[in-house]
């Protein structure tokens, strides 16, 4: 079931971590590039874009930087007031249309094709759980018709290949602990964390990229692209800084995520699978 008082309670906590989440590490930038590079090839020019689980606003400024008109929304204050603090920093509030505090699986107080795109990056919509349709529908509902939806998921394959690979906490060896899911039964296409296990920072809903596809097609969408991110980086983490201190190294590295992130043999390999669909026509 989604808690939404223990997911916004954990995001109060986690507070400025989450801001330097995607420039701390060079899997944190590895997955900010390829993400922005989606979005540059699949945004309209300009236009009112809400970012629903903004967080601290790192995707939602990088875009009032490019000249879009960006509507913050997220569940947690505290990260919807670093949001606050940063784009003030940056000299960008005349870009921004309104930051409020919803949880995107209501968003009542917004009306119905309100933006020009829509983004929920990250994990927030794994993160509402059993709340996805809620959320999704919320999320087409005040897009105009036939824009841009673009979400990102938790990859579930992706999920199992890093962890098995390190298999931390004997992750295998008692599987049922980490996870809603009897080995003695087929593997699901959509799978919840168990609530309370260490191996999760909170509990989520990890997705193949074929119920990604379903999901949204079942809520009238029509697929444009399902991409992913850290498809060479999520099974590489012991010693990816090693390659930090040489430049080119670290750019190839990023060109080849970009270049990989759509390929149909890796989409189920990486951290995030990224959907781009056009919403229904009205």
């Amino acid at each position: 079931m989604y808690d939404p008082k223990g997911l916004k309670d954990y995001y109060n906590v986690y507070g400025e971590r989450e801001w330097e989440r995607l420039e701390r590490s060079l899997h944190g930038r590895v997955q900010f590039e390829v993400t922005k590079h989606i979005l540059e090839r699949h945004l309209p020019d300009g236009g009112h874009v809400l970012d629903a689980g903004c967080g601290p606003g790192r995707y939602a400024i990088d875009l009032a930087k490019k000249g879009y008109q960006v509507t913050l929304v997220d569940i947690s204050e505290e990260q919807l007031k670093l949001a606050e603090e940063k784009i003030d920093e940056a000299g960008l509030r005349e870009n921004i249309s309104e930051v409020k505090c919803l949880d995107i699986c209501d968003l009542s107080e917004v009306q119905d094709a309100s933006f020009d795109a829509v983004l929920c990056l990250g994990g927030a919509l794994s993160y509402v759980r059993d709340g996805r349709h809620r959320a999704i529908s919320e999320l087409i509902r005040v897009a105009k018709p036939e824009s841009p939806l673009i979400v990102s998921v938790m990859s579930l394959l992706g999920t199992f290949h890093t962890i098995s690979t390190f298999d931390d906490d004997g992750f295998l060896e008692n599987i049922g602990d980490h996870v809603e899911w009897d080995p003695n039964t087929p593997f699901p296409e959509v799978l919840n964390s168990k609530v309370g296990s260490s191996e999760w920072h909170a509990p989520m809903t990890l997705y193949t990229s074929t119920y990604m596809r379903g999901f949204l097609e079942g809520h009238g969408c029509e697929i444009l692209e399902i991409a992913s991110t850290n498809t060479i980086t999520s099974s590489y983490l012991g010693g990816l800084e090693k390659i930090t201190s040489n430049r080119e190294a670290t750019e190839l590295l990023i060109r080849l995520e970009k270049e990989f992130s759509t390929r149909p043999g890796l989409l189920d390999m990486g951290q995030h699978l990224i959907a781009v669909a056009e919403t229904p026509r009205g």
